[in-house]
């Protein structure tokens, strides 16, 4: 059986690197309001506005549109606000930002703009799609959003008897933005170094990832899970694990529940996805924390995964462990 592999801690060993101190600004202006969860179409071309599809405010934040075609490796992203101009914005393919196998794009339309970085993916199936979007910060702000969506409508797994039939597992790589600590190697350089008072330089949002491990029942609806080995790469800081917590199933396979942090009864942020492909096959979504680390203050990770459910091709080494459907 093929599979696909979790980066775990041998990332922990990597140098603090320069120019990337923590600077956390706070949020900007939010999202607009939620709509009711829909089942959006995901073709190649098809632009997806977050809000109106059902993406919780509170997930889908300052992302107005995107468009990510996998097929030419290419995205367009309307952001409120402070990005490019014209309103939607085409970002440039960054391979050094991939990270955990999400795909990286940028823009910074010159250095004292705001850079912006995108990270996104699809499942193997091409059912889901999720991306995040947002820039490290600028004058004390920043913006940030994301989306998921899938192509036709939820299809449940079979409900049977035993293990596996009906409730089944997912597993994968976990990645996240960061309102600050990059460290400044994809930032356009300032033409005249020294001229330039520090209060007017962007900030490159820093990278965080992980491996999540997601339970979901299809007979009750509910689904829960956990990520771990969750890694603040641009440092090498070790973050502790958090806990997705259990909350039920949409009858159109969307999902939103609450963070905590392992072990501590505190809310710390949101979670929520879409179920897509035939018997549920993938799974998309988003994790927005308010907070990611106990000794720092105003820092803000939106994370997004894209898993493959245990038991077919390419799923996770850990779905070893986990019942066969």
């Amino acid at each position: 059986m093929f599979r696909k592999f979790i980066a775990v801690s041998a990332l922990s060993g990597l140098a603090a690197c320069g120019g990337g101190e923590f600077l956390f600004p706070t949020d900007g202006n939010g999202g607009g309001t939620t709509g009711d969860p829909t089942t959006p179409g995901t073709n190649p071309g098809t632009v997806v506005d977050p809000i109106s599809q059902g993406v919780p405010d509170s997930l889908a934040k300052n992302l107005k549109s995107i468009n990510f075609n996998p097929g030419n490796d290419t995205i367009t992203v309307e952001i409120a606000s402070l990005d490019t101009t014209p309103l939607t914005a085409t970002y440039a393919r960054r391979p050094s930002l991939d990270i955990n196998g999400y795909t990286a794009f940028a823009v910074q339309e010159d250095s004292l703009d705001r850079l912006f970085v995108a990270l996104v993916d699809e499942s193997d199936d091409g059912s889901v799609k999720a991306g995040v979007v947002g820039d490290g910060g600028q004058f004390g702000r920043f913006f940030s959003g994301g989306y998921y969506t899938r192509e036709g409508a939820f299809n449940r797994p079979v409900i049977g008897t035993g293990p596996g039939a009906g409730q089944v597992s997912y597993a994968g790589n976990y990645a996240a933005l960061v309102n600050g600590g990059g460290d400044g190697s994809e930032l356009l350089p300032v033409p005249s170094p020294g001229t330039v008072d520090p209060v007017l330089l962007p900030r490159q949002p820093g990278q965080i990832s992980g491996s999540i491990f997601i339970n979901a029942n299809f007979a009750d609806n509910s689904v829960n899970g956990a990520v771990y080995d969750r890694i603040l790469v641009d440092t090498g800081l070790t973050l502790d694990s958090i806990i997705l917590l259990p909350t039920d199933i949409a009858a159109n396979g969307t999902f939103l529940g609450n963070v905590e942090y392992e072990g501590q009864r505190q809310d710390i942020g949101d979670y929520g996805g879409i179920f897509g492909g035939t018997g549920a096959a993938g799974v998309g979504g988003l994790i927005a924390l308010t907070e990611f680390s106990d000794g720092l203050e105003n820092e803000n990770e939106l994370g997004v995964f894209v898993l493959t459910k245990c038991g077919l091709p390419y799923d996770a080494v850990i779905c070893d462990n986990v019942a066969p459907f």
